[in-house]
């Protein structure tokens, strides 16, 4: 079944949460210009000698929230390109989903977070770190207020077992995602995410470019 969301009648949205699903709309592009900042601002940048192992890290970062991202659909299978509607079914509570029940928006920070430190410059991180979290928090506030609406007493109670980011005694649940499979192939996963390993992919490049540029020019 879906909904659209901006039509729904039963639905009566404040401006903040009408905001927030603004931003849930365009939330797959907001990488982009943090990787074109990163590229084109030099401002308080580390050296490449100094820097290095901030590169590293991002790149991991990158790498691992890509990861998760790919995880994550195997079990809610790939998200629609039709961004204003949703399609309903049970609850995913397992897998990722059965630690954080954002596991998503977690894979989307360290994404984020690795862009910024792959720059070598420590204020950026913060920035990222600071309007990421003000965006993301907006976000959830909207889906959690849209899901109470369609999933009442089921998704509250979901809330209560499983926090809205992690704990550590969630990660030996016997739903944790090593005890579970997935109902999505991992090949359609990873083609579902495309895009994302693509994006990864061009920004670790084109950091690794800037920093050899900065070394021999």
């Amino acid at each position: 079944m879906h909904k659209h969301l901006e039509t729904d009648p039963i639905l009566k949205p404040s401006t903040k949460h009408s905001f927030g699903f603004w931003l849930y709309l365009h939330r797959g592009w907001g990488i982009v210009p943090l990787v074109a900042l990163g590229l084109v601002l030099n401002f308080h940048e580390l050296s490449v000698q100094n820097g290095y192992l901030m590169m590293l890290a991002g790149a991991v970062g990158v790498f691992a929230g890509t990861l998760l991202r790919i995880v994550c659909v195997t079990f809610v299978g790939p998200i629609s390109k039709q961004r204003k509607a949703l399609s309903f079914g049970n609850i995913i509570t397992d897998g990722p989903y059965a630690l954080t029940r954002n596991p998503m928006y977690l894979a989307d920070s360290a994404i984020a977070l690795g862009v910024a430190m792959m720059s070598r410059m420590p204020w950026l991180v913060l920035v990222a770190l600071l309007i990421g979290a003000a965006i993301t928090a907006l976000i959830i506030e909207w889906e959690e207020y849209f899901l109470r609406h369609y999933y009442g007493q089921i998704y509250i109670d979901y809330c209560k077992s499983v926090p809205r980011w992690f704990s550590l005694h969630r990660l030996f649940h016997t739903d944790s995602y090593f005890k579970t499979r997935g109902r999505v192939k991992l090949m359609s996963a990873v083609r579902a995410e495309s895009l994302t390993l693509l994006i990864g992919l061009i920004a670790i490049l084109s950091f690794i470019a800037k920093a050899y540029l900065d070394i021999y020019l």
